[in-house]
C-alpha cells in the first residue's frame, strides 16, 4: 500500500509581539522633502477668491521668489491705483500675499506670495540683514580674507576661500561671497589683483593666473616677478658673460608675459 500524506500543519499563529495593535495606523508614505519641488499654487484658496482677487494672487505667485512690484501688476491688468492697493492689502490681510524689502530699490513695493522666501536678489544675500548691509558680517570676512593673504603672500579667490574653511568649517561662505568681498577690498585698495608670474611670491600660483595680494607694501611693479631675484646663479651674470639676460631662457619667458 503506498504510503499516507501527512495533512499540512495549521498556519501559525503571529507572536503578539508582531501583531498589530487594534488602533495601529498604516505607516505613512515618506514625504518629499520641502525644498525638493517649488510650491504650487492652491486650487482650493483660488475657488475661494473673488474675481480680482484671484487674478491679482495668481499673477504675484507666478512672480515666484523674485515678487513683484505693485506696478507691474497695475500695468499687467490695467487696474486702477485704488484698486490695486486694495486687492494686494486684502491679500496681505489673510496672509496670502507679503511685502518684502528690495535691497535694489528701497522706494518700490515689492509684493510676494507667502509660500516663497526672498531671492537674494531681492534680499542682498548673506551681507544683508532686513534689507540693510550688516557691516559687522562684512568687516569679519574682509579681515578673514586679508589674514589669509597676508599667510599666503599671494592666492587667488580659491585658495582664500579654503583657507578660511580650513580654519574655520563652520564658516559657510560660498565661493562667490568671497569674489564679491575680494571686489570690495580692491576697491578700496585693501587689496590689488594682480596677474601671476609663477615665481617669487607667486610660486604657489599658476603662471597667468589672477591673484590677490596686499596694496601699499614696498612693491616693484612689475619688475617684482622678475625671475633674476630668486636665480641662485645671479653673481655670475653680466651682460657680455655666459650667463646673460640675452641667453637665459626665464628671463625671455617673463618678458614675454602679458602683464
Amino acid at each position: 500500500m503506498p504510503p499516507r500524506k501527512r495533512p499540512a500543519p495549521p498556519p501559525e499563529e503571529p507572536s503578539p509581539a508582531s501583531k498589530p495593535a487594534p488602533d495601529a495606523k498604516p505607516p505613512e508614505p515618506a514625504k518629499s522633502s520641502p525644498d525638493s519641488a517649488p510650491p504650487t499654487i492652491s486650487a482650493a484658496i483660488l475657488a475661494k477668491l473673488p474675481g480680482m482677487e484671484r487674478q491679482v494672487y495668481s499673477l504675484i505667485f507666478e512672480a515666484g521668489s523674485k515678487g513683484m512690484w505693485m506696478l507691474d501688476v497695475r500695468k499687467q491688468l490695467a487696474i486702477s491705483p485704488n484698486v490695486a492697493t486694495k486687492v494686494v492689502r486684502a491679500l496681505v490681510s489673510n496672509k496670502l500675499v507679503k511685502e518684502v524689502s528690495d535691497v535694489r530699490h528701497r522706494s518700490r513695493k515689492i509684493f510676494m506670495a507667502t509660500d516663497f522666501q526672498p531671492s537674494d536678489e531681492i534680499t542682498g544675500g548673506t551681507w544683508y540683514h532686513d534689507g540693510r548691509l550688516d557691516t559687522d558680517a562684512v568687516s569679519a570676512v574682509r579681515r578673514r580674507c586679508q589674514a589669509q593673504v597676508e599667510k599666503l603672500g599671494a592666492a587667488t579667490a580659491q585658495m582664500i576661500h579654503n583657507g578660511i574653511l580650513r580654519d574655520d568649517p563652520r564658516a559657510g561662505y560660498t565661493i562667490d561671497k568671497i569674489r564679491d568681498i575680494l571686489k570690495t577690498m580692491v576697491l578700496d585698495k585693501v587689496l590689488e589683483e594682480v596677474k601671476s608670474t609663477g615665481v617669487g611670491e607667486y610660486a604657489a600660483v599658476r603662471s597667468g593666473t589672477m591673484c590677490y595680494r596686499l596694496a601699499g607694501a614696498a612693491q616693484g611693479g612689475m619688475m617684482e616677478g622678475i625671475p633674476c631675484g630668486v636665480c641662485p646663479r645671479i653673481d655670475e651674470c653680466s651682460p657680455e658673460g655666459v650667463i646673460s639676460p640675452s641667453t637665459c631662457v626665464y628671463y625671455n619667458k617673463w618678458l614675454q608675459m602679458d602683464f
